[in-house]
């Protein structure tokens, strides 16, 4: 990750996900908090990822990444959908909305199938 905006974007996208299934665990918080660190240097605490969670569960992530996917490179996507999948998969359980879910992610980030498939099985697949 490279700049803020672009370690902002996996984590709207993560917070999302998160909300996806309509239950936050937390396993998704404690992840999204060492996302977080990891890609800001600075913590979040748990009321701030519930916050964030709450947010994207009402906003169209996958519009607002569909508008700015042509400005992403290659390894932005990969970091959003690898976020993605490692909020689905903390769990250890991914529904079959949630993979739904993954595949528009890709769909909205200009992702084909196949480069998707890719990274998936780069992360443990989901």
């Amino acid at each position: 990750m490279t700049t803020a905006i672009e370690a902002g974007w996996v984590l709207k996208t993560m917070a999302a996900m998160a909300a996806a299934d309509q239950r936050l665990d937390a396993r998704e918080v404690s992840l999204i908090q060492k996302v977080y660190a990891e890609l800001t240097g600075r913590p979040v605490d748990v009321s701030g990822v519930i916050s964030a969670v709450q947010v994207y569960a009402r906003k169209n992530i996958l519009a607002e990444l569909s508008a700015v996917a042509g400005g992403l490179n290659p390894e932005t996507k990969e970091a959003i959908i690898r976020g993605a999948c490692r909020t689905l998969t903390v769990n250890n359980h991914v529904s079959q909305s949630e993979r739904t879910k993954l595949r528009e992610l890709a769909e909205a980030l200009h992702v084909s199938g196949q480069d998707l498939d890719a990274i998936l099985n780069g992360a443990g697949g989901a």
